[in-house]
């Protein structure tokens, strides 16, 4: 749904905030060179490339074309496959935090400092990846942070102040339009998206409690009659948001707006079993691909998807059995039956064996007190806690960063311990 609200705002050159107008300028910039809709998937497949090959070359910079063939192996897993051709920013945005990191760790393997075009590209970076994800805000404290840690002794002062400030400063600046195009286009719906999941049980335990000074506060920005009627009949918080236009109050003020963040945290301080509860079943629920997407542009009649059926050229799959094929495979659906999942679907697409192994890498950071090192992983494995805590739905895609890294880590790891059992040099 959402691809086809950014791609018809930016054939207008207009920005979309909900998902980031940095998604905007890069359907935008895409479509400028292939200006058919499935441009934006080449295009993005052309920066994931680059980036790849970059990472490889750089660890495998020493090693023959075979062995460095298998350093493309993590990239070929079925979940990176498939988020390649899937328009939406963690698809790109995954890869430059991986680029970003890498970037660190090569300068750390290497004992030395960034370059100075590394240092304009972690600046850029640190940028983008900050503000195109809500959950990355702490970036902008990460990035200098760590900076400043790794190369505390290898940089004088005053190159030292500047870097951060000139990340400081571009951060702020790309920070800005996507500030205030949240206030004026979507207010405070974009932030009460993290809370419908987990407050839709708090309030139906509210209910059940007596706890109406809360719910009289809440009900003021959200109607919780509406809430817990959805919940109760067999909808989540979110498919209560989407579905009740009237579910937002539309004449709430700023203040009734601070009291209802601070009576959705009472609620979840006084029933915190069921806030754990709801979060770890969304959390668990987040591996795997919800529902059918591949034959929903073919059929649904959403306006979005009519208009560019009917008015726009190259807006069709050469073969739909072939794409209905293909992505059957990767998101390891039966070739008969889209709906029904095979046994490998849970294994390939889950984050937990990532996730494991890089905290099991952590650990061993701090065992071998290497500090450097911790700090870059510690940082990436900042945004599980966040995504944990708000995400508005079961989706794999928002762990996906984990995903990836993960997997660059353990293939990466296992290869490069083969080749010390063997006694090669790789």
């Amino acid at each position: 749904m959402d691809e086809f609200g950014i791609l018809r705002d930016a054939k207008t050159l207009m920005p979309t905030f909900w998902q980031g107008y940095l998604t905007s300028y890069f359907y935008i910039f895409s479509l400028m060179i292939l200006p058919i809709p499935v441009g934006v998937v080449v295009i993005q497949c052309g920066v994931i490339s680059v980036i790849v090959g970059y990472l490889c070359e750089r660890v495998g910079s020493k090693l023959n074309l075979k062995h460095k063939l298998w350093l493309l192996l993590p990239f070929f897993a079925f979940p990176v496959l498939d988020s390649n051709v899937y328009p939406m920013r963690m698809s790109v945005y995954v890869f430059l935090e991986l680029l970003l990191a890498a970037l660190f760790l090569f300068a750390i393997w290497e004992k030395r400092t960034l370059t100075k075009s590394e240092k304009w590209v972690v600046i850029i970076l640190t940028a983008i990846v900050t503000v195109w994800r809500t959950e990355a805000i702490y970036y902008s404290v990460w990035i200098p942070m760590i900076y400043l840690l790794i190369f505390w002794k290898k940089e004088e002062k005053r190159e030292k102040i500047f870097m951060v400030a000139k990340v400081v400063v571009l951060t702020l600046l790309v920070m800005f339009p996507q500030t205030l195009g949240n206030k004026m286009v979507s207010g405070d719906q974009y932030e009460i998206t993290s809370m419908v999941l987990p407050i839709a049980p708090l309030l139906c335990e509210a209910e059940v409690q007596g706890e109406t000074s809360l719910m009289e506060t809440i009900d003021k920005v959200l109607d919780t009659e509406l809430m817990i009627e959805g919940y109760k009949s067999g909808k989540s918080g979110i498919s209560v948001f989407w579905s009740e236009p009237l579910l937002i109050r539309g004449d709430y003020t700023s203040g009734e707006y601070k009291e209802f963040k601070s009576a959705y945290y009472k609620l979840i301080m006084k029933f915190p079993v069921v806030f754990l509860k709801e979060r770890a079943n969304t959390f668990f629920n987040s591996n795997g691909i919800l529902m059918n997407t591949t034959e929903l542009y073919d059929t649904d009649e959403v306006a979005n998807y009519v208009e560019f059926r009917e008015n726009y050229k190259g807006n069709h799959a050469i073969s739909a059995q072939l794409r209905k094929t293909v992505l059957s495979i990767l998101e390891c659906r039966s070739l008969q039956d889209y709906n029904e999942k095979n046994l490998f679907h849970k294994v390939v697409w889950s984050i937990l064996p990532q996730l494991i192994v890089l905290l099991i890498v952590l650990i061993i950071s701090i065992v071998k007190r290497k500090w450097q090192i911790f700090m870059v992983l510690a940082g990436l494995l900042g945004k599980v806690p966040l995504i944990f805590l708000t995400a508005p739905s079961l989706l794999f895609m928002y762990y996906y960063g984990i995903y990836l890294t993960g997997n660059v880590v353990l293939v990466y790891g296992i290869y490069f311990l083969y080749g010390k059992y063997k006694g090669k040099q790789v």
